[in-house]
C-alpha cells in the first residue's frame, strides 16, 4: 500500500495495523502513516502478522522504550541538580521495573500500578499531555446517534472504567484524555520519570488502555445557536372550580365563553422547539457594540434599548377540549360540551438582558383552529413578567410544563453524579439517580425535583428529568403539578398561607405533561452574560421619577393640556352643576374616584365623556357618566353598584402616581412602543378612534393578617388602562393595555380576535 492509500484509511484502522505489528499506536494520522512506511509496512495489510515482521517491530519498540526511559531519567536528574526538592519525611518505595512487553493479545489485561504521594516545595513541571482518540469533533449533537461529550480524567480507581477498544469506530464523538499538570501532583522528579515511563510503556506495548470514565453531569450556559426539537406525548390540563376556570375563560376570550365549573384540555399529539437566536451585526443598534454579535437590541418596559439574548419557543399541539356549560346566566349546570380536533400553534419569544440576565420582554403569538376551520388569534406582550393574570405567585409553575427547563439556572456549574442532591434549605429539592443508557438518548442521568414550600401551601409539584451532557435542556421532562390551596398542610407558614389565599383562586388545576427531545444542535458562541456594555440604560434613565409623582385629591391627577376636556374639568363641572349625583356626593363625604376612563363620543368626534366609578367610607359605590356639552356638561348616567360588585374603600392605601397626561404621552410615542401603533395610535400621534383611556385603583381592606405579609398585598395599586373593540374581516377584535401609574412601567398588552 502506498502513502495515499494509507492516508485514505481511518485512523483507527491504521492504529490497528500498528498494534498488530508491534508498533506504537499514538500520534496523529500523519505520524502513524509515517511509522508504518518507515517500518516497511507499505505493502502489509491489516491482517498481515508475519513472525519476522512482528519480531522486527518488537525489537524497534524495545529500543524506543529504553531510549525514552533513559531520556526521562536523565532529565529528572538534571531537575534534581538545578532545583532542590524538599520531600516529606516518609518512607517511600519506588515502583518495581515494568514487566516485559507481552505478545499482542486480543483479551483485555489490567495493569496494576501504585501511586506514591509526597509534597514538593516548588513546582517541578508544567507538563500536560493529551491523547486524542478521534480528531473530529461534531458541530452539532443529534440524539439519534450514540455520542456523548464525556471529558475523561483520572478519578478514583473504584469507579467504572471505559475501555478504549469499546469505543465505536464510527462514532463522531471526540474523547479527550487530559492528564493533570504534574505541578499539581506532589511527586519527586524520579517518581515523575517512572510514572511517565509506565504511561509510555502501556501505550507502546499495545496494551488496551483503561480510561476512568468521568461519570458525571454538568449543565452548561446557553450559546447563541443552541436549539432542541421535542415531542409532546399524551398530556392533559384539568381545571376544576369556576373561579379557576374563569382565569382561562377570560384569557381565551370567545372560544371558552361557554365554559364553567370544569375545563379539560387533552393534548393528543404535539411537537415543539426551543432555540437561542444567533443575531448578526445588523440587529445591534449601536455599531460600537458589535463585539457582542449574537445578541440583539430590544426595548424594555420604558421603551429603552438593551442588548439581549433572544429565545424562541414553538408549540404545535392537537388537543380536545371538554367541560361544563351554563344552565342559565351566572349558574353553571351539569351539561357537558366537547370541542375536539383543535389545533394550536404558538410561538413565544423572550429577550433577556446580557448585562444582568433580567427578562426584558416576552411576546406570544397563538392561533387556535377548531374542527370547522375557525381560528382565534392572540398576540400578547409582557415586560419582565411570566405571569398569567389571576394566578399570582404560582403563575410560573403553570407555564413550566410547556417550557424545557434551562438546567444551568437550577444547577449552575455544579458537577452532578449519582447520589448528588440539593442542600438543606434550597428552594428546590432534587436528587440524581444512577446513570443509565436510555433507548432514545443514550447515556443520561435521571433527576427528580420537587418544591417543598409549594407542596406545603399550594398543592403538589413533581418534575422528573433525564439530562445528557452537552445539552442545556432536559432530553426528557415529565411534570406532575396540582394547584389547589385547599390541600395546604400544617407545614405551610402563616405568611406563605396568606400569600396562597390571596394569590390563588378557589378550585384546582392538574397538569400532566411529558416531552421528549428528538434532536439537538449546539451553538458555537457562548452568550456574554454579565458584561458591562456601554449602551445599557441607567436605573433612572429615560423614565418617570418620584419627583414628578402627584398626591391624589379625589382622583388621579390628569393635567392634560392636549385633550379638550381633562379629568379636572369634568369633576369641576360635575360638582358645580350636579352636586346631587352619586360621584359629587361621595366626594363631599370624603370618598374618591377609584376608576375613570374617557373616550370620544361616537356621534360627535369633538365631544368626550368621562365614566367615573366612586366609593365612599361607608362602602357605598357606584358610577357616574358625565359628558362635555355646549361649554358645560351633561349628566348621562348615575347608578349604584350591586353589593357583590362594590369596590373596597381604603383611602390610606392610595399611592402617589404620575399624571394621566405624562403617561399618555409616553404610550403614544411610537418609537418607545412600536407594537402599539397599529392598535391605538393614529398617524398624527393621537389616540385612534374608540380607544378608552383611564386608570383603575385596586386596594385591599386593611387586616391584621395582611400587616404580617412582607409584600404589597395590603397596598393600593394604580394601573393605566387602554381598551379598544372593533370588527374587521369577519372577526371581533379586542385590545387591552396595562401600565403601572406610579412609575410609568409598561406591564403589557393583549390583542385577540374571534370569529363573529
Amino acid at each position: 500500500m502506498e502513502r495515499d492509500e494509507l492516508l485514505a484509511m481511518k485512523l483507527s484502522q491504521l492504529r490497528q495495523m500498528c498494534k498488530n505489528n508491534g508498533l506504537l499506536v499514538s500520534g496523529n494520522k500523519e505520524e502513524v502513516v509515517e511509522r508504518l512506511l518507515t517500518a516497511d509496512l507499505g505493502k502489509a495489510t491489516q491482517s498481515d502478522k508475519s513472525p519476522g515482521l512482528l519480531e522486527k517491530g518488537k525489537s524497534r519498540l524495545s529500543e524506543d522504550r529504553d531510549a525514552a526511559i533513559d531520556r526521562l531519567i536523565s532529565r529528572s536528574d538534571d531537575v534534581q541538580e538545578n532545583e532542590p526538592v524538599k520531600v516529606v519525611e516518609e518512607e517511600i518505595s519506588l515502583p518495581t521495573p515494568p514487566p516485559p512487553i507481552p505478545e499482542p493479545v486480543d483479551e483485555v489485561e489490567v495493569i496494576d500500578a501504585e501511586v506514591f504521594v509526597a509534597e514538593i516545595e516548588e513546582e517541578v513541571s508544567e507538563i500536560s499531555d493529551e491523547i486524542i482518540l478521534d480528531e473530529e469533533e461534531p458541530d452539532s449533537i443529534t440524539l439519534d446517534e450514540e455520542e456523548d461529550p464525556w471529558t475523561i480524567g483520572i478519578v478514583d480507581e473504584s469507579e467504572p472504567v471505559l475501555s478504549a477498544d469499546s469505543v465505536d469506530e464510527e462514532s463522531q464523538a471526540s474523547i479527550t484524555i487530559t492528564l493533570p499538570s504534574l505541578s499539581d501532583i506532589n511527586l519527586t522528579p524520579k517518581m515523575i520519570a517512572a510514572l511517565v515511563a509506565v504511561a509510555l510503556i502501556l501505550v507502546a506495548g499495545s496494551f488496551t488502555l483503561f480510561l476512568s470514565q468521568d461519570s458525571s453531569f454538568q449543565s452548561r450556559e446557553l450559546r447563541y445557536g443552541d436549539s432542541m426539537q421535542f415531542d409532546i406525548q399524551s398530556s392533559s390540563i384539568d381545571v376544576q372550580g369556576d373561579d379557576m376556570v374563569a382565569i382561562f375563560r377570560d384569557s381565551a376570550g370567545g372560544p371558552l365563553d361557554d365554559a364553567c365549573g370544569e375545563l379539560q384540555a387533552d393534548i393528543t399529539t404535539g411537537t415543539g422547539s426551543i432555540r437561542i437566536h444567533n443575531g448578526d451585526a445588523s440587529e445591534i443598534t449601536h455599531s460600537s457594540e458589535t463585539e457582542y454579535v449574537g445578541a440583539v437590541s430590544a426595548l424594555d418596559a420604558f421603551g429603552r434599548a438593551h442588548l439581549a439574548a433572544k429565545k424562541v419557543i414553538t408549540h404545535n399541539l392537537d388537543l380536545d377540549l371538554t367541560g361544563k356549560t351554563w344552565r342559565e346566566p351566572g349558574t353553571c349546570g351539569n351539561t357537558g360540551w366537547i370541542l375536539s380536533d383543535n389545533m394550536v400553534q404558538m410561538t413565544t419569544k423572550s429577550w433577556t438582558d446580557i448585562g444582568d440576565k433580567e427578562l426584558i420582554r416576552t411576546e406570544t403569538d397563538l392561533s387556535a383552529t377548531d374542527a370547522d376551520g375557525r381560528s382565534t388569534d392572540l398576540n400578547a406582550v409582557t415586560f419582565g413578567l411570566d405571569s398569567i393574570s389571576g394566578l399570582g405567585t404560582v403563575a410560573s409553575f403553570v407555564s413550566m410544563p410547556l417550557m424545557p427547563i434551562h438546567l444551568h439556572e437550577f444547577f449552575g456549574d455544579e458537577r452532578l453524579t449519582s447520589g448528588s442532591s440539593s442542600e438543606p434549605g434550597e428552594t428546590w429539592t432534587w436528587s440524581v439517580g444512577n446513570e443509565k443508557n436510555d433507548d432514545r438518548h443514550g447515556l443520561v442521568y435521571p433527576i427528580s425535583m420537587n418544591h417543598e414550600e409549594f407542596d406545603a401551601c399550594n398543592g403538589h409539584l413533581q418534575i422528573d428529568l433525564l439530562v445528557k451532557n452537552g445539552i442545556p435542556w432536559p432530553v426528557k421532562q415529565t411534570s406532575s403539578i396540582v394547584i389547589d390551596k385547599s390541600q395546604k398542610s400544617s407545614n405551610c407558614g402563616i405568611i406563605e398561607s396568606s400569600i396562597s389565599d390571596a394569590a390563588i383562586p378557589d378550585g384546582r388545576i392538574t397538569i400532566m405533561m411529558t416531552m421528549y427531545a428528538s434532536s439537538s444542535s449546539s451553538g458555537d458562541e457562548d452568550i456574554d452574560w454579565l458584561v458591562d456594555y456601554t449602551s445599557k440604560p441607567g436605573p433612572g434613565e429615560d423614565r418617570p421619577s418620584t419627583s414628578t409623582q402627584r398626591s391624589w385629591g379625589v382622583a388621579m391627577p390628569d393635567e392634560s393640556e392636549t385633550r379638550s376636556w381633562n379629568l379636572e374639568a369634568a369633576l369641576n363641572c360635575l360638582n358645580a352643576n350636579y352636586s346631587g349625583s352619586g360621584a359629587a356626593q361621595s366626594i363631599q363625604q370624603g370618598g374618591y374616584i377609584w376608576k375613570a376612563y374617557t373616550k370620544p363620543v361616537a356621534e360627535s368626534v369633538n365631544t368626550v365623556e368621562w365614566n367615573l366609578s366612586w366609593v365612599n367610607e361607608d362602602g357605598d359605590s357606584g358610577w357616574t357618566v358625565v359628558r362635555e356639552r355646549d361649554g358645560g356638561c351633561g349628566l348621562m348616567e348615575d347608578e349604584m353598584y350591586d353589593s357583590d360588585e362594590s369596590a373596597d374603600w381604603n383611602k390610606e392605601a392610595i399611592p402617589e402616581t404620575q399624571t394621566l397626561a405624562a403617561l399618555e404621552s409616553r404610550i403614544l410615542t411610537s418609537s418607545r412602543y412600536p407594537g402599539l401603533s397599529e392598535y391605538v395610535v393614529e398617524s398624527n400621534g393621537a389616540w385612534a378612534d374608540d380607544v378608552e383611556y383611564g386608570y383603575r385603583l385596586s386596594v385591599t381592606d386593611q387586616t391584621e393578617i395582611l400587616d404580617l405579609v412582607p409584600v404589597s398585598l395590603g397596598d393600593g395599586t394604580v394601573n393605566i388602562v387602554a381598551q379598544k373593540e372593533w370588527t374587521e374581516s369577519n372577526k371581533d377584535h379586542t385590545f387591552n393595555l396595562l401600565m403601572d401609574a406610579e412609575n410609568g412601567r409598561m406591564l403589557g398588552w393583549i390583542h385577540y380576535s374571534t370569529p363573529n
